[in-house]
């Protein structure tokens, strides 16, 4: 699978330089010899067959709406989901009027934070990690799919950025393999489910079918990393075939797929 990618970036670069040689030049410029080396990691997207719309024109008049971002600024850029990605997220929550949202994947906490800041008044963001003790070398057996490609992250980053903050008291944090999980005692139906666990087929499959069977309508599930990579596009892809009763697409500019049920 890794070949694959690499293969599929490689030819869209090469297929790009050939149509665009300027703005090729143009890009090759600012991503590898310009001061801001940051630019050089902004993601390019190769998969998906989404419709990609702004969100305003996906749901009308969510560009009226307010959101709050705590700790705006501390993100691990490249891995934390970008300040633009958060803000649509957080829309689509209170377009929703969420009270109940889920998460899978905790990280350092980050967009627990900003869905936590976003949940109607009295509401939870339950978020869904691996135990703080898991170690991938020591534990991949444990598992529920063992030869999956998960993206541990550091067990003294886990959650670190609500753990003091005041609206720690709106977020319950589960430990757990989402694949090995038995959802129902996660405190469903949810009105929003964001899907940003481990990046492999299998995970997303199985994120992506518990959380049909556990999402309120109306209500979302939000996919990150939509577009970047194959395995969790293919997925999402796969849910306009099988005819889901969703209105699925993607948000221009973001890594974010989205599955909304009216």
């Amino acid at each position: 699978m890794a070949i694959r990618t690499q293969l599929a970036k490689l030819s869209y670069v090469l297929t790009k330089s050939v149509k665009h040689p300027r703005r090729s030049f143009s890009d090759l410029w600012v991503a590898h010899l310009a001061r801001d080396r940051g630019q050089a990691q902004l993601p390019v997207w190769l998969f998906g067959e989404l419709p990609r719309l702004p969100l305003n024109q996906a749901l009308p008049g969510s560009e009226e709406i307010e959101v709050r971002l705590p700790r705006a600024l501390d993100r691990l850029f490249g891995t934390s989901i970008t300040p633009d990605e958060a803000c649509c997220l957080c829309a689509i929550e209170r377009h929703l009027k969420a009270r109940n949202v889920l998460e899978i994947g905790t990280f350092d906490g980050n967009t627990t934070l900003a869905l936590a800041a976003n949940v109607d008044d009295g509401g939870t963001v339950t978020t869904v990690d691996l135990p703080r003790d898991f170690d991938l070398t020591r534990d991949r057996e444990l598992l529920a799919h063992e030869h999956a490609r998960v993206n541990l992250t550091p067990r003294d980053r886990l959650g670190r950025q609500f753990e003091t903050h005041p609206l720690a008291a709106r977020i319950r944090q589960v430990f757990g393999d989402s694949a090995a999980l038995d959802w129902g005692t996660l405190g469903g139906p949810f009105d929003l489910i964001f899907i940003d666990g481990a990046h492999s087929a299998a995970y997303v499959e199985s994120d992506t079918a518990n959380a049909l069977e556990h999402l309120r309508t109306p209500g979302a599930i939000v996919w990150h990393d939509y577009g970047l990579y194959e395995d969790v596009s293919a997925v999402v892809d796969r849910l306009t075939v099988e005819g889901r009763e969703l209105r699925l697409f993607a948000i221009e500019r973001t890594r974010l797929a989205v599955g909304y049920r009216a």
